[in-house]
C-alpha cells in the first residue's frame, strides 16, 4: 500500500504549474513525524557466504532506506516526495534465531551520510567462525531525528534477516526432502560431480530416481546449470526431454537447503518453469 498526502497540501498554491510549491520534508522531513521514516527495502533474506580459513567482510545485500510520503495533489496527480536527509543515524537491535551471532562485529547503528537516502550495514564474520550457520534478526528501533520513524504502517519493514554460513561444497552432498512448485513431494540425493565446483541432482522432477542433473556451485552459493542439451531427463515417446536451469541458492538454513529454478524442454518445445526447495534430511 502507498502512502499520500491529499488534499489540503493543495491550497491554491500547490498546483502543476505553481512555482511556490513547498516541500514538506524541507526541514529535516518536516513538523510531522509521520513524514519520513526508515525501514528495509525488502523482506527477503539476505545470504552471506564466508569461504573457511580467511576472515570476510559481508555487505547486507539489502539497504536500510529512508522513506517519505508521496503526494498527491488537488487534479489527482501523484508525485513523488523524496525526503531531505541533512545526516540520518538508525539504531538497530540483533537477535538470534539459529546459532549465535555473539561473534560478529555489530555497532548497532548504521549512519546514511547527508544527502542520501540509503546505507548498506555491514559485518565481519572472523575465520575462527566460518564453520557453521548463523541466523540472526535486525531490528530497526529508532533514529537520530525525532521527525524520522522506524515503520510508517504495520505492513512496513522494520526486521531483516541474516544468514551467514561457511561454503562447502562436500556438505552439500545428501538426501534431500523436495517440494516441487509447493505442491509435488519427494525425495532427491546430491552427489559431487566430476567437473570444478559441480554437483549431481538425482531425481530433480521427481518421476525418475535415476536421472541426473548438473548444477554449479559459486563461492557465494549461487548456483548456475549448463546448456540445457547436457541435462537430459527422459523420453516422452519419441522425444527427449531436457531439464533447462536458469538459477538457484545454495544455503546452510534448516541443516542445509538449495532452492531451484528450471524448466523441462525439448529441442522444440518449452514448459512451464518450475520450483525446487530442497532441505536436507
Amino acid at each position: 500500500m502507498k502512502k499520500f498526502i491529499y488534499g489540503l497540501l493543495g491550497f491554491a498554491a500547490i498546483s502543476l504549474t505553481s512555482c511556490d510549491y513547498h516541500d514538506p520534508n524541507g526541514d529535516k522531513f518536516g513538523n510531522d513525524p509521520s513524514i519520513g521514516w526508515v525501514q528495509f527495502k525488502s523482506e527477503d533474506i539476505s545470504y552471506g557466504t564466508a569461504t573457511p580459513g580467511a576472515e570476510s567482510t559481508i555487505t547486507a545485500s539489502v539497504p536500510v532506506v529512508i522513506k517519505s510520503l508521496d503526494i498527491i495533489d488537488l487534479g489527482g496527480n501523484e508525485f513523488e516526495n523524496n525526503p531531505v536527509n541533512d545526516g540520518l543515524t538508525v539504531y538497530y537491535t540483533v537477535e538470534d534465531i539459529d546459532g549465535s551471532s555473539s561473534f560478529i562485529n555489530i555497532p548497532g547503528s548504521v549512519y546514511i551520510p547527508k544527502g542520501e537516502l540509503s546505507a548498506n550495514i555491514t559485518f565481519t564474520v572472523p575465520a575462527t567462525a566460518q564453520i557453521s550457520c548463523t541466523q540472526f534478526k535486525v531490528t530497526l528501533t529508532s533514529t537520530s531525528n525525532a521527525n524520522v520513524t522506524v515503520g510508517f504502517e504495520d505492513h512496513d519493514i522494520p526486521t531483516h534477516e541474516f544468514l551467514v554460513g561457511a561454503y562447502d561444497l562436500n556438505a552439500m552432498v545428501g538426501t534431500y526432502n523436495a517440494l516441487r512448485d509447493g505442491q509435488e513431494q519427494y525425495q532427491c540425493s546430491i552427489v559431487l560431480g566430476e567437473e570444478p565446483n559441480s554437483l549431481i541432482v538425482n531425481n530433480i522432477y521427481g518421476i525418475d530416481p535415476n536421472s541426473q542433473t548438473t548444477i554449479y556451485v559459486s563461492e557465494g552459493g549461487i548456483i548456475s546449470f549448463p546448456e540445457y542439451t547436457s541435462n537430459f531427463l527422459f523420453v516422452n515417446g519419441n522425444t527427449s526431454i531436457y531439464v533447462e536451469g536458469f538459477d538457484g541458492l545454495s544455503t546452510c538454513l534448516n541443516g542445509g537447503s538449495v532452492s531451484l529454478n528450471f524448466r523441462l524442454r525439448s529441442t522444440t518445445t518449452v514448459y512451464a518453469d518450475n520450483t525446487l526447495e530442497l532441505i536436507k534430511q
